[in-house]
């Protein structure tokens, strides 16, 4: 309690130290002491309790933090978040990164640079820590971070093929922070090419003698959380259609991307059924969104129509990818050709009633046998 009360009197003294600037000079000196104090104490959340206090503090004085106080600021928060034998709470890890978020609010540059260089080099848990704290700046809406994003987007990029799977969990929820951001800049609508480039990674390694490797528990998770990342992909923002269309289309045909046709079509038939009713409207709309369709790899009309059909009538254990492939196949039709919509729009529902009907009869079988197993 005693080693408390001082914590909260230095920060508090160093709030009134701030705002004088004749006085910073010993605020500072006050600052590097409070950091060290996360190598005395036991609890160490009353120090970011403190320390959260003066950056809040410091934000509202608008003045510039030395750059080698800032540095430890960086290296304290981040020594915390990537203790692997004295692992903070939730609470404390999300204090922690509001710290280095209030901070790149003020000294943005710094503060990137720091996080990017912690990628670079390092414990395998001190990449997980920055990607995390990259991801927290990713999602901040402040106008000093939101500047630095193609900065911090490309110091991401540099650990994209790291072999680590914790570290690579780590960059997938950095990609689901930076699009769930309302971010319409292309640059970063780039990564969603990471999400499938790392299912696929997932699905299967190729060992020696050219046979695949059986999938481990940690690589079906890395699995799933693509899935669920670009099951959550909020198509509805204002650009979206521009943005994403050429982006998603081109992961259609590769068979590899076939565990991923659920998310993708729900995806591709919302994103077809603006593009049918705003027609170019959206276009005009959105001058800074660059067209990229020059970019993406685009399937022909024929490639599209023959794989869709492939996986409609292949036999899956849930039937879902099935109807997920003609629903695709239905918003499609005027890619595929315009004379299909008439025919399509009788045959394929048909299809799609008795896939869907074996999809429930497949569902109801399967919760009567873990019934059953319980009972």
């Amino acid at each position: 309690q005693d080693k408390q009360a001082v914590l909260g009197a230095v920060a508090a003294m160093m709030g009134v130290l701030l705002h004088e600037e004749q006085h910073r000079e010993h605020a500072w000196e006050q600052l590097l002491w409070l950091l060290h104090q996360y190598q005395e104490v036991q609890d160490t959340a009353r120090v970011t309790k403190s320390l959260i206090y003066v950056l809040e503090m410091l934000e509202g004085v608008q003045t510039l933090i030395p750059q080698g106080t800032a540095l430890a600021i960086s290296t304290a928060a981040h020594r915390q978040l990537s203790d692997v034998t004295n692992e903070p709470g939730r609470a404390h890890k999300a204090v922690l990164s509001r710290c280095i978020v209030l901070q790149a609010q003020i000294c943005p540059e710094e503060t990137v640079m720091f996080l990017h260089s912690q990628l670079n080099g390092g414990s395998e848990a001190g990449r997980v820590a920055a990607l995390g704290l990259l991801g927290a700046l990713a999602h901040s809406d402040a106008p000093a971070t939101r500047e630095k994003l193609p900065q911090v987007v490309e110091a991401v990029r540099s650990v994209c093929n790291d072999p680590s799977a914790p570290v690579r969990r780590a960059v997938l929820e950095f990609i689901r922070e930076l699009l769930s951001s309302g971010s319409q800049s292309c640059w970063a609508w780039d990564v969603v090419g990471h999400i499938f480039s790392e299912f696929s990674r997932s699905s299967g390694r190729l060992v020696a003698g050219g046979l695949f490797a059986w999938e481990t528990p940690e690589e079906r998770a890395l699995q799933a959380l693509c899935v669920d990342i670009l099951g959550s992909l909020d198509v509805s923002l204002r650009g979206m259609t521009k943005l994403l269309w050429p982006r998603l289309l081109q992961y259609v045909v590769p068979a590899q991307y076939s565990g991923m046709l659920i998310p993708l079509s729900r995806c591709l038939r919302a994103l077809a059924e603006r593009r049918e009713r705003a027609g170019c409207a959206e276009e005009e709309e959105e001058p800074d969104a660059v067209d990229s369709q020059e970019q993406a790899q685009l399937p022909t009309p024929q490639a599209l129509l023959a794989r869709l059909l492939v996986v409609a009538a292949a036999p899956h254990e849930s039937g879902e990818r099935a109807v997920a492939a003609l629903q695709l196949l239905q918003a499609l039709h005027g890619r595929i050709h315009r004379a299909l919509g008439v025919a399509w729009a009788t045959e394929i529902p048909l299809l799609l009633q008795y896939l869907e009907g074996k999809v429930r009869e497949g569902r109801e079988r399967l919760w009567g046998q873990r019934r059953g197993r319980a009972l």
